[in-house]
């Protein structure tokens, strides 16, 4: 079992308090106004960006069906060389109990793309995959999961395609998940070209993240990897396209909405900030 590294730090280590705070953040979320299957969320620690990864899941867990017995994850900070990874270990463990993975499925990616093991000890945390699993684990009790790690590249499209065909061909009753934050802006992430103050804020949430998320909403998955790329807008695009296309190869025509974008900056005011959006498909 892949340990919960964060659990503790990042979100609520407790079961009591992580199933409280699941709760909170996923108290409100517009009402759907169609079948979804499909979301792209932020990963960050849950004081700064729960309240929009729950308010995503809301509306997703609201329009999926009851008995969703598979969920995929598309996540990883991985840049345009990969590796692509598949978790095939028994299960991640989070507070609320461990979530357990679709073995035969993750089985057929490795073998269909030779995709490298995800480790379940790997040597430094990663928090992209992690920060969704205790909402998957709540909102979707019955759930397996098929976890996957994506290359920021054109790739990501086809690999979520064929995951979105496999998992149609396999009769499950699933949903994809996206997981990426949007602009690392400031002295901590080494990268300013805005300056500071409101100006490079105003820059970051209309401009950066604003035309990052226009084209994911825009059903435009190929500009917002490309825009991401050329505009640091997004630190996981590839989980967040493959995610996109998944939902489209397994439900059909999409049509992404945005749920909910702000900035860590609305937060706590800093010098250093992240964007953060939850996407609907």
């Amino acid at each position: 079992m892949r340990p919960a590294y964060l659990a503790g730090r990042w979100y609520p280590g407790d079961r009591d308090a992580c199933r409280a705070a699941i709760a909170d953040h996923t108290r409100e979320g517009a009402s759907p106004e169609s079948a979804l299957r499909g979301l792209v969320g932020p990963h960050a620690g849950w004081a700064f960006s729960g309240d929009c990864a729950g308010r995503g899941y809301r509306v997703l867990a609201d329009s999926a069906p009851a008995d969703v017995d598979l969920v995929v994850v598309f996540g990883s900070h991985r840049g345009p060389h990969g590796p692509n990874t598949v978790f095939r270990d028994d299960a991640w463990d989070t507070p609320l109990g461990p979530l357990a993975t679709d073995r035969e499925l993750a089985d057929e990616v490795a073998r269909a793309h030779g995709f490298e093991d995800e480790p379940a000890r790997p040597g430094r945390p990663d928090n992209a995959v992690e920060l969704h699993l205790p909402f998957v684990r709540a909102l979707f009790e019955e759930a397996r999961l098929l976890m996957v790690g994506v290359e920021a590249s054109a790739r990501a499209l086809s690999i979520g395609e064929s995951i979105g065909e496999r998992v149609r061909a396999a009769g499950r009753q699933a949903v994809f998940i996206g997981s990426t934050d949007l602009t690392h802006y400031g002295p901590n992430y080494g990268w300013a070209p805005h300056g500071a103050g409101p100006e490079a804020v105003r820059w970051v949430r209309e401009d950066n993240d604003g035309g990052f998320l226009e084209a994911l909403v825009a059903d435009a998955p190929e500009r917002a990897l490309d825009h991401a790329v050329a505009h640091q807008s997004a630190c996981c695009p590839g989980a967040a396209v493959a995610a996109i296309e998944a939902t489209r190869a397994y439900a059909g025509a999409v049509h992404p909405r945005l749920v909910d974008h702000y900035l860590s900056y609305d937060v706590r005011p800093d010098a250093s900030f992240v964007g953060y959006g939850s996407v609907v498909v």
